[in-house]
This record gives C-alpha cells, sequence and structure tokens, in this order.
C-alpha cells in the first residue's frame, strides 16, 4: 500500500458492551455517553493498536458530556475560540491556532468525562490519535534519515513528530520498527515512491504497521506539514 493513501472512515464498533460496563462502574453515568456516541466525535477508524476520532464541531456547537478512556493526541486542522468543561468544574476557555499539538492529558488525567463548545465562527476540526500499544522490551521506535523531522511532543507511550516541506523540499528516508499515524495538517501535492503526483488534504491520516520505511516529497507549490504519531 503506498504511504500516501489515506483513509477517513473505516467502522464503527459496537458499543453496547461497553456502555453496560461503564453505566455500572462510573459516576454521572446517566449524564454521559461514550465518546463514539457523541455525534460530532466520529470514531474513524480503529484496531488492537490505535484508534483515530475526527472530531468536527460546527460554530455555537455545545458537545454532550462524554468520556475519553485513551491518551489521544490532538491535531488542529481548523482552529477557533472554544471552552471546554469537566464533569463538576467549571469551564475553561482557549483560543486554538490551526497547528496546535495536544494530548487529552496535558488538561485532565485520563480517564474523563468532559464536554466542549464551539465559540468562534469557524469550524473547530481536529483529528485525535490514541494509542492501545503497550510495547514490552527496548525497542527504538524510529532509525534512519531523520532529516526534516522535528521532535514536538513527547509522552511515556508516543513521541510526535512534524514534518514541514517547502515545494521542491523531501524528508529523509527512515524506518518505523513500531506501528505508527500519520496526519496531514495542510494539504497540497506529494510524490509518491512510484514518481506519480499525489493530492492530500488536510484532516486526511493514514496508520501504518510496524516495519515500513518511507520518505516524503513536496511536489506542489505550497508548503505541506505533516504529524507523525508514534509508539514507543
Amino acid at each position: 500500500m503506498s504511504i500516501l493513501k489515506t483513509r477517513r472512515s473505516l467502522l464503527r464498533p459496537s458499543l453496547i458492551a461497553m456502555s453496560s460496563f461503564l453505566c455500572c462502574n462510573l459516576p454521572y453515568a446517566q449524564d454521559w455517553v461514550p465518546v463514539y456516541e457523541e455525534p460530532k466525535h466520529r470514531l474513524v477508524f480503529e484496531n488492537d493498536h490505535a484508534l483515530i476520532l475526527d472530531v468536527n464541531l460546527p460554530p455555537g456547537y455545545e458537545s454532550l458530556y462524554h468520556q475519553h478512556k485513551l491518551d489521544l493526541l490532538y491535531v488542529t486542522i481548523s482552529g477557533t475560540k472554544v471552552w471546554a468543561q469537566s464533569m463538576g468544574k467549571e469551564k475553561g476557555f482557549a483560543d486554538v491556532k490551526t497547528g496546535d499539538l495536544r494530548f487529552s492529558s496535558d488538561n485532565d488525567s485520563i480517564p474523563y468525562i468532559h464536554r466542549v463548545g464551539n465559540l468562534g465562527t469557524a469550524p473547530f476540526h481536529v483529528i485525535g490519535v490514541g494509542i492501545k500499544d503497550e510495547i514490552v522490551g527496548d525497542i527504538e521506535p524510529l532509525e534512519g534519515d531523520t532529516r526534516g523531522m522535528q521532535l514536538v511532543d513527547r509522552k511515556a507511550h508516543a513521541s510526535v513528530y512534524r514534518i514541514s516541506l517547502k515545494p521542491g523540499e523531501a524528508s529523509g528516508e527512515h524506518r518505523h520498527n513500531l506501528a505508527f499515524t500519520h496526519v496531514y495538517e495542510s494539504g497540497g501535492t506529494l510524490r509518491s515512491d512510484t514518481g506519480e503526483a499525489v493530492k492530500v488534504e488536510g484532516g486526511e491520516f493514514l496508520w501504518h504497521p510496524a516495519g515500513e520505511s518511507h520518505r516524503f516529497e513536496n511536489a506542489g507549490d505550497q508548503t505541506i506539514d505533516i504529524v507523525e504519531v508514534l509508539s514507543h
């Protein structure tokens, strides 16, 4: 499979058993839903290693209270003014910028229940990447030519790199020894391994199994920003 192909919406798992368990074991069960059931938090990918949420709140939208069980890395595709409120607490306000990156655990202890609202005039669009893997042993997640890759955040379970390519620039070819996900922050045209020009859009993503090697080359006329989320 080409490194450039992207996925948007792949599956939606059954939530009956999960919901039954949570309702019996957590407070405020009658007042919240699992994150997958919040209308604007779409589960667009899940396997044994990771899950990905596509969160897109139109202006004025106020979400239901919902529960997060994984520490997600949020990639901001379209930022605006928002508020967030953990259950039982006061609202907090933020002016989130396009391109901002943050983990759920930066603001709340996992698991947590909260709701969010869009105060701005533009959609609030983020892609949330959650890692399920528990890596055993000392495995170096990344090797090879990391030219063009900037480490922007690191947690016990994940590292986050940003690749920013101006027209004509390319990253070094590197190998991922563990599973990873890349998210396009902005769109443009990339050149594939076969030399084909491929158009990508901001918000597109792809999960990859361990053992893949790849590089990115900007074949277009505008800067492309890519975020890679690596398992540890």
